[in-house]
């Protein structure tokens, strides 16, 4: 096991670019769990210095999405905390980066550089047509005394600020997932990276570094995805004569065919979409601290304070993880069944009320319908926007035949007829059934159930076609929650109602 000594400091610093990505969740999970884990500290960062791509909503929908997964932080935009601002653009405009850009400019490790686009474009075009498979940009001024830099600047020409990268040598740094081995980069496979936009403003390379060093963060726990970038962050913290914080590039999750990482673009990943389709937060929470992570290769079920005790470190894996909706849905089906019926209610009025099948909020009245219905379908559930497709027959109307009413659900008559029946023998089995339940003076389970299999008994006729007539009679389909539990929850009058309808079509 890896040892952590000494305090812990973890941040996650998600750009607000569009909705959450559940990877990134997952990210911030294991930075969360290991500081919690550590009884360290878990600080929030938002890195807005991409101007072109910032969306407006995307940094509440991030918080949102964290704390809808049972995430907190200690420090954070929106509560504070003795190394505010946590917003970068709020940083840059309290100048808090302006003096280390100068440090660097003034030892020498970065300078102005006042190639253009077009020039820097051209000169990735000129490398490419003479083979060189990887253009590597080490600018004209860097060998240029900062007076010189300076001087240009002040006629008006706009520049960039890089770091100068050293032409030889290597540069070293440890991976705490991969147990401690040593990553080393050789400075020929570098570049002069942005550090400073023309706008001014920072990129992420220097921005984050910066802040990182400031906000004592001790361990950088981020996408295996920066592992490249890493050496240059390991340079910069040289050339500042900061010590290091501990790297974690934790693996990527690719897409459930394994065919390259979970993307935005080509899977249904933002998290707002899995709270929107009913996930818990507990099962998400358990789901995500095995997506990279294991406690011993094959306990999978656990809840938040177990996942909290036995995170470590040395137990994230380097190899990717692979994403599975399935087994994140049949998860999410565990969970739900551990809910008791009145929580399960609590959790489905959002969904039906969406649905509109009651108000939003729910009266008293469909409260308590509300709960009865619940049992009815609690172990079919596996997301909670099931629920109104499930339950809608209770709340509208069934009839059969085809009709422009938008609030009623239509069925096709053929379904009354159970396989090697006719029409005629349908008809005859849904009148029996109406007649035998019309007779029942109790209206609940223990009498309705009885009642038609004593029908049935008495007319010779199989269970299974008679209940099936009856439950597409009722509900509109051949798959419903229990015939005796749906029949109780319908009520004498619709249910009687519902079964006189269907025999009536069954006349054509």
């Amino acid at each position: 096991m890896t040892e952590i000594t000494g305090p812990v400091r973890v941040r996650f610093a998600p750009s607000p670019t569009g909705f959450l990505h559940i990877g990134g969740v997952r990210t911030a999970l294991f930075n969360w769990l290991f500081a919690r884990h550590h009884g360290g500290q878990f600080v929030l960062r938002l890195e807005d210095t991409d101007e072109k791509r910032y969306v407006e909503g995307a940094a509440a929908d991030i918080m949102a999405s964290l704390r809808w997964v049972g995430i907190d932080w200690d420090e954070g935009p929106d509560i504070g905390g003795p190394h505010g601002p946590y917003v970068q653009s709020l940083r840059k405009a309290a100048g808090i980066y302006e003096p280390y850009i100068d440090q660097l400019l003034v030892s020498g490790h970065a300078y102005m550089s006042f190639t253009t686009e077009d020039e820097l474009a051209a000169m990735r075009a000129a490398a490419d047509a003479s083979g060189i498979k990887s253009f590597r940009f080490r600018g004209p001024e860097r060998d240029w005394s900062l007076e010189q830099q300076r001087e240009k600047a002040a006629g008006g020409a706009s520049y960039t600020v890089r770091m100068k990268t050293p032409l030889d040598g290597e540069t070293s740094f440890s991976d705490l997932v991969r147990g401690g081995d040593r990553i080393t980069v050789q400075h020929d496979q570098l570049q002069d990276i942005v550090l400073i936009k023309s706008t001014g403003m920072p990129v992420y390379h220097f921005a984050h570094l910066v802040d990182d060093h400031l906000m004592q963060i001790t361990h950088v726990m981020r996408s295996e995805e920066w592992t490249p970038s890493a050496p240059y962050h390991v340079l910069l913290y040289q050339f500042f004569g900061w010590d290091l914080p501990a790297f974690a590039h934790v693996p990527a999750i690719l897409r459930a065919d394994g065919k390259g990482k979970l993307s935005k673009r080509k899977d249904d990943v933002s998290t707002n979409r899995f709270w929107e389709r009913g996930y818990l937060p507990d099962a998400m929470f358990n789901y995500l601290a095995l997506q990279g992570w294991s406690y011993d290769g094959s306990t999978e079920l656990m809840d938040r304070e177990e996942i909290i005790d036995r995170f470590t470190i040395d137990r994230v894996q380097p190899s990717p993880a692979r994403w599975n909706p399935d087994k994140l849905k049949d998860m999410n089906g565990i969970y739900i069944r551990k809910l008791d019926p009145q929580s399960l209610a609590q959790q489905l009025w959002p969904f039906l009320g969406t649905a509109g099948l009651v108000q939003n909020p729910p009266t008293d009245q469909e409260m308590v319908y509300v709960a009865q219905l619940t049992p009815l379908i609690h172990e079919r559930l596996e997301e909670l926007a099931e629920a109104p497709e499930l339950l809608d027959f209770f709340f509208r109307d069934v009839r059969p035949g085809s009709g422009a009413e938008s609030e009623a659900l239509w069925y096709d008559p053929a379904g009354l007829i159970p396989k090697k029946h006719d029409a005629a023998q349908a008809r005859e089995m849904l009148r029996a059934a109406h007649a035998a339940l019309n007779q029942s003076t109790q209206w609940n389970v223990e009498t309705l159930e009885p009642a038609l299999r004593d029908l049935a008994a008495s007319r010779e006729w199989k269970v299974g076609p008679l209940f099936g007539a009856i439950r597409v009679a009722i509900t509109g389909r051949t798959i419903a929650p229990p015939l005796f539990d749906t029949l109780a929850a319908l009520g004498r009058g619709r249910a009687l109602a519902r079964i006189a309808m269907a025999a009536t079509a069954l006349e054509d």
